[in-house]
């Protein structure tokens, strides 16, 4: 059993906790328990029931209603489909609820349902991403387990992956070609995918190398095929390196390439090349593909 903190609920839901300390004292809607120490904490079945008032909440239903249901009700209530008001913070609820559980199925049925509401691109680029980041805050004080992390991310990575393969070939029409990989010590790959993704959608040839690659197996990639681009994406700087250091020698090991480089980290790149483009934000990074016109 897991305990969460007040502002555990307030990252998790979106809810402030000033307005949870409300529905506490005015509904008697969530009755946080106490420690021997006094402060107060929630426990996995207080995070689903907080979930589900949160998500009707999200849905359109007063919170004076709310409080007038039962707790049968509101569990009924909360499996109903409300997708006529569905928000992307209504569907991360509920994938949170279901991640709490491991339950796969419904799981994945609400991340379907997310992408057939607002199309595939904008599902992995703020549903996925908007929950991940709320676990991860979670994750980075050891209040989440990694393995719950792990559990999203991985059915996230399988629908990547079956919809990069689902592009037709003859999507294809660019004939140079852009390596996709993470640095060595970098594991974080659903950017990657989605990065992956949005170039073979938009007609771009890639060579899919994937997580936590070496210099020397890209030199070995580059020999064997005719790159044009190297791209890679970094998240958290696990490299060992200073990223400015990191990108000044993939710069200078592969002069006959261009760098492009997304994620956080792009912004702190102390380099102004032609031969390197920075994507900062999860926007340029949607755009990009989309925008290219150096590959024709």
């Amino acid at each position: 059993m897991q305990n969460f903190s007040i502002k555990d609920i307030e990252n998790l839901t979106g809810i402030k906790a000033h307005t949870l300390r409300i529905w506490e004292k005015r509904y008697n809607l969530i009755v946080s328990k106490r420690k021997d120490s006094k402060h107060r904490y929630f426990d996995n079945e207080d995070l689903k029931t907080i979930l589900r008032i949160t998500y009707l909440y999200e849905s359109e239903f007063k919170i004076s209603q709310i409080a007038k249901l039962s707790k049968e009700a509101i569990i009924s209530f909360a499996h109903i489909d409300h997708s006529n008001s569905k928000s992307i913070d209504a569907y991360i609820l509920q994938l949170i609820n279901a991640l709490i559980e491991y339950d796969t199925e419904n799981f994945q049925l609400i991340f379907k349902a997310g992408i057939k509401q607002f199309g595939f691109e904008k599902a992995m680029s703020e549903l996925a991403y908007g929950l991940l980041r709320r676990i991860g805050l979670l994750w980075l004080n050891d209040h989440i387990i990694p393995a719950q992390e792990h559990f999203a991310s991985n059915l996230i990575k399988n629908m990547l992956i079956n919809a990069i393969e689902e592009i037709p070939k003859s999507t294809i029409q660019s004939t140079e070609e852009i390596i996709l990989f993470t640095p060595k010590g970098e594991h974080h790959e659903l950017p990657l995918l989605f990065a992956n993704w949005l170039f073979k959608k938009n007609g771009r040839k890639t060579c899919y190398l994937g997580a936590n690659i070496s210099i020397d197996e890209l030199a070995y990639c580059t020999k064997k095929r005719k790159i044009d681009y190297l791209f890679f994406h970094l998240i958290a700087n696990l490299t060992g390196k200073n990223i400015t250091d990191y990108t000044a020698g993939l710069l200078n090991e592969f002069p006959s390439q261009t760098i492009i480089v997304s994620g956080a980290q792009a912004k702190d790149i102390k380099i102004n090349s032609p031969k390197l483009i920075k994507l900062k934000s999860l926007e340029e990074l949607r755009s990009f593909p989309i925008n290219f016109k150096i590959l024709e």
